[in-house]
């Protein structure tokens, strides 16, 4: 017999007065409540909402009974009878047991039992029941509504343990949140008060996490509630708090702030050397108040505001003796006031920004590494506030008793520019640096800046799935973030959406997060694409209307019970990234036909305004659905960021054009900057070179108005072998303003021919297009040969023609893996294991690249990489280069004196690349190039070669792909 729920069993439970759910006396209130929450759940899904009794003679022939381990007379008594076995959850953290069985009580026939090994155990059992019904984790947060069902059942054998999370701790901060979640919160609670946080702790255990940092801006988390009533709510649920990177010992920024004076206890200078009697009673006090609930303690000091500890004069042995002085001030502090067994209170410090040198030292300073006062530390580890790791655990570092941490950002208030508004993080990047991080031994602590949290959950379920269950989702599970995104999908919309709309969110969500990884939409202007080389401003939008149109589709089908989840969760995030870059790249095109006198410069001008005016529609609309329960998360500044801050941002500037008062034509070649309008005592020719590659086989060119005088123009051509979309027009300069003509190429015609033309008459000129073309036969090398055809080859970085393993004395294979949709244009390709240092020529796995140059000679060799950072503070990131039979180049990828937070980092994180030239030699003909693997975080994009000296045109995505035997 299963175990079921349906109306009818829940109706008949109502009726009879008997209850479905069995409420312990002595569970933990917060179980409590979650269960609470659960049965909200289960009246979501059947309608009927079901009820709970502390009564065993109130309850129905199916039931759902929870409790925790050791906290539990019901639970001991089915282990008594032999019902339930918990010795396989006892003693671990946070699993659960979820089983059916027969008989637990008299009159009951089947029941649920859920049993946690402790709190949070039983709190993700509970969900995990809401998870089989269907229901969203975001069900609370976004209001995402199950589908309705009429049955569901278990059967009556069924039953499953869950495992032991990855991490230890996982969870979010809440970060940057003015203007966004602070507007927010106080129009919605009132406050940063308990109500609200009641929210954003379910969300966080729904998800599976477990520790949290909250507001800090403004908010002081321990009197906000109002009072401790916020700490005590978190740990009634078992939320384990911590704070911020510079907030130690259980005191948030703002109280400093709030208590400080000349006549205060605590001193009117946060200065450890000025006012150490006055921070160490801060502190002390804190411990008092907070070091009864469940938390970890940050320790170490920052100065005020996220500054130094001191002042620019001060050593780096000062530095470090003054923060050594401040542990132990902490450490005897936490033994007095919560535990005088150090090891049992878990501490963090946070190695971010100036705190990095002050544990590593130098050669000449020892560092805090090894430090007595850190044994039993949490070390937490950061990347670069734009998702780059920094230093990781080296292999003698790993055994730190105290473990490590890592403080990760999907959002970010500073420099080189700040990224507040929207989710612009890709899940590719997400795996690639956090699974790294985990094979480096970065176990005990996972922390995520989200901002204001609103249109981050996307991302933030990855994360947070991906700390829980790191064996189904990490290193292992290489390439699988699409599979992840379509179950992510799955739960949001099952029942809402058909699977072809499934399949459309999917598009949308993995298609804006990719062209937002490209670049983030507060990094955007007019200058990042090129408006018309290789096409890639174009090719963009042509993939943004693609997409946008895709979001207004399913906006209009979207039934009323779902829309605002829709728009909240996929529609909002996509249109307002999508828009935006729209806008910056019809900027780009417009300010460069303005510059040339087109006339297209101002229709572009009018489509900016229209992006603007949406930009702004888009926020007012978001923050009055759904009775405006997203008002404020809308307005975070996000256009034309100039500085790390909104001071001094600047706005599209819009270029027009007065029209001549001749009717005059321009012809340009479509990809690159090629123009003329055709007189005979200027330049009158053009070179249309596309088919210089074999597999091209259409180009085009475009007729542009400069007068709003009627313009005709008549196209001519001798050479059969081409063909012309039109051969004569018109362009009235107002209506219409431009006329793109695609020539297609017929080979098989070519008989011998290498050069054609095209003749462009106009009122004014003549334009003569030369169009170079090549029938290679390039039967002769290999397939995946580059061939040299326009004077450079672009190589996307998966298309090797060797990928070499290599393997070690035990038989550890170590190989290059492509990374799919990883890269700005295709993927990425990176070694594994990931911790491995390798030497070229012995234990080094490479890619091997074809391709052939028409002169021998030195080439330029660009390689595009991922920005990562150092894992170590060598500052170094090598890889090895081999050039036919010449020695192995072993070159470090990173610039000279190269650190985070100077000017060569930064152009690095605001394109999401790093570029390295170096030379190599190249023979007439065929050659072959190799790429080792040297340093951990390497991770190859592209590759493009030139002749020294002669580089392609300048593009921010780099040279399209260029010709290989057989694609």
């Amino acid at each position: 017999m299963e175990f079921v729920i349906n109306q009818e069993i829940l109706k008949n439970v109502t009726s009879d007065s008997h209850s479905f759910f069995y409420q312990e006396k002595e569970a933990f209130s917060g179980v409590n409540k979650i269960a609470k929450k659960v049965m909200h759940d289960v009246e979501l899904v059947f309608g009927v909402a079901p009820q709970a009794s502390t009564d065993r003679n109130r309850l129905g022939k199916n039931v759902v009974l929870y409790g925790t381990v050791d906290n539990s007379p019901m639970l001991q008594e089915l282990v008594e009878k032999k019902k339930v076995e918990l010795s396989e959850i006892n003693g671990k953290r946070e699993v659960y047991l979820f089983q059916v069985i027969n008989r637990p009580f008299e009159g009951v026939e089947k029941a649920l039992v859920i049993a946690g090994s402790d709190k949070r155990g039983t709190i993700y059992g509970l969900f995990h029941l809401s998870e089989l019904l269907g229901v969203s984790p975001l069900v609370d947060w976004s209001g995402v509504k199950p589908l309705r069902k009429d049955s569901f059942s278990l059967s009556e054998n069924y039953k499953y343990i869950s495992k032991e999370p990855s991490v230890r701790y996982r969870g979010f901060f809440i970060n940057d949140e003015w203007p966004a979640f602070g507007n927010w919160t106080m129009k919605n609670f009132g406050g940063f008060n308990a109500e609200m946080y009641d929210h954003v702790f379910e969300l966080l255990l729904r998800l599976k996490g477990n520790y949290l940092w909250p507001a800090m801006w403004s908010a002081r988390f321990s009197d906000d509630g109002p009072g401790l009533a916020n700490a005590e709510v978190a740990d009634e649920y078992g939320v384990v708090m911590g704070a911020s990177h510079h907030e130690p010992c259980l005191r948030y920024g703002e109280e400093y702030k709030y208590l400080r004076g000349k006549d205060s206890i605590y001193g009117d200078a946060w200065n450890f050397i000025s006012n150490r009697d006055g921070i160490t009673k801060f502190w002390e006090d804190g411990l008092k108040r907070s070091g009864k609930f469940e938390t970890v303690v940050t320790v170490g000091m920052r100065g005020e505001a996220d500054t130094s500890i001191m002042g620019k004069e001060a050593t780096l042995a000062d530095n470090i003796q003054l923060l050594r002085e401040v542990l132990q001030t902490q450490n005897q502090l936490i033994r007095d006031n919560i535990n005088p067994n150090l090891s049992e209170v878990p501490r963090m410090l946070a190695l971010y920004k100036e705190v990095e040198p002050f544990f590593y030292g130098d050669k000449d300073t020892p560092g805090l590494m090894n430090s007595e006062e850190l044994e039993d530390v949490i070390l937490m580890l950061c990347d670069d506030n734009h998702g780059n790791l920094r230093t990781l655990p080296t292999e003698e570092m790993r055994d730190h008793k105290g473990g490590y941490g890592m403080y990760y950002h999907f959002d970010y208030h500073g420099g080189p520019i700040s990224y507040e508004w929207i989710n612009s993080s890709y899940l590719p990047k997400i795996w690639e640096q956090m699974s790294m991080a985990y094979d480096f031994g970065v176990r005990d602590l996972w922390i995520v800046n989200v901002g204001d949290i609103a249109t981050q959950e996307f991302p933030l379920a990855y994360f947070m799935d991906l700390a829980y269950d790191f064996e189904k989702w990490g290193t292992g599970a290489i390439n699988k973030t699409d599979i992840y995104t379509k179950q992510w999908i799955q739960r949001q919309f099952e029942g809402v959406l058909s699977e072809d709309d499934m399949k459309k969110v999917f598009e949308l969500l993995t298609g804006y997060t990719k062209i937002a990884h490209n670049r983030r939409p507060e990094h955007m202007n007019a200058d990042v694409y090129h408006p018309v080389n290789y096409k890639e401003s174009d090719h963009l939008l042509q993939q943004i209307d693609t997409l946008l149109n895709i979001a207004e589709e399913l906006y209009k089908n979207m039934g009323s019970e779902n829309f605002s989840a829709y728009f909240s969760l996929v529609y909002y995030p996509v249109v307002g990234n999508l828009n935006l870059q729209k806008m910056w790249l019809l900027t780009g095109e417009n300010h460069y036909y303005a510059k040339l006198g087109l006339l297209e410069a101002n229709k572009l001008a009018d489509q900016i305004r229209e992006c603007f005016k949406r930009d702004r529609d888009l926020v007012d609309q978001y923050h009055t659905i759904d009775n405006g329960k997203w008002y404020g998360m809308g307005l975070s500044e996000h256009i034309g960021f100039i500085n790390w801050n909104e001071e001094g941002c600047k706005y599209p500037i819009l270029m027009n054009v007065l029209p001549t008062s001749k009717p005059r034509l321009m012809v340009t070649v479509d990809g690159a900057e090629q123009h003329t309008e055709g007189p005979a005592w200027h330049n009158n020719k053009v070179y249309l070179n596309d088919f210089l590659q074999p597999d091209s086989v259409e180009a085009s060119f475009t007729i542009f108005s400069l007068s709003d005088v009627d313009a005709e123009f008549k196209i001519t051509c001798e050479n059969q072998w081409l063909t012309c979309s039109k051969m004569s027009g018109s362009l009235d300069g107002r209506e219409k303003t431009m006329e793109v003509i695609k020539v297609k190429i017929d080979r098989s015609l070519m008989n011998g021919e290498t050069e054609g033309s095209i003749v462009v008459e106009m009122p004014y000129g003549t334009c003569t297009i030369i169009v170079n073309a090549k029938q290679a036969d390039n039967s002769e090398f290999p397939k995946m040969t580059f061939v040299e055809m326009n004077g450079y080859i672009s190589i996307e970085a998966e298309h090797y023609s060797i990928n070499k393993e290599a393997s070690n004395q035990f038989g550890d294979v170590k190989r290059f893996e492509v990374l799919q949709g990883y890269g700005k244009t295709l993927s990425a390709m990176k070694a594994f294991p990931t911790t491995e240092y390798y030497t070229p020529g012995k234990d080094a796995p490479y890619l091997e690249y074809h391709f052939v140059v028409q002169e021998a000679g030195v080439y330029e060799l660009e390689l595009y990489m991922q920005p990562s950072n150092p894992v170590t503070t060598d500052y170094t990131l090598f890889c090895g280069i081999q050039a036919n039979e010449d020695e192995i180049n072993i070159l470090n990828t990173l610039p000279e004196g190269y650190r985070v937070d100077d000017s060569n980092w930064a152009v690095g994180v605001l394109d999401n690349i790093r570029r390295h030239i170096s030379t190599i030699n190249c023979k007439e003909g065929f050659n072959t190039l190799r790429i080792y693997a040297v340093s951990p975080g390497f991770v190859l994009e592209k590759l493009v070669i030139n002749p020294e000296g002669k580089k392609p045109a300048a593009s921010y995505l780099g040279p399209t792909e260029t010709y290989y035997v057989g694609k």
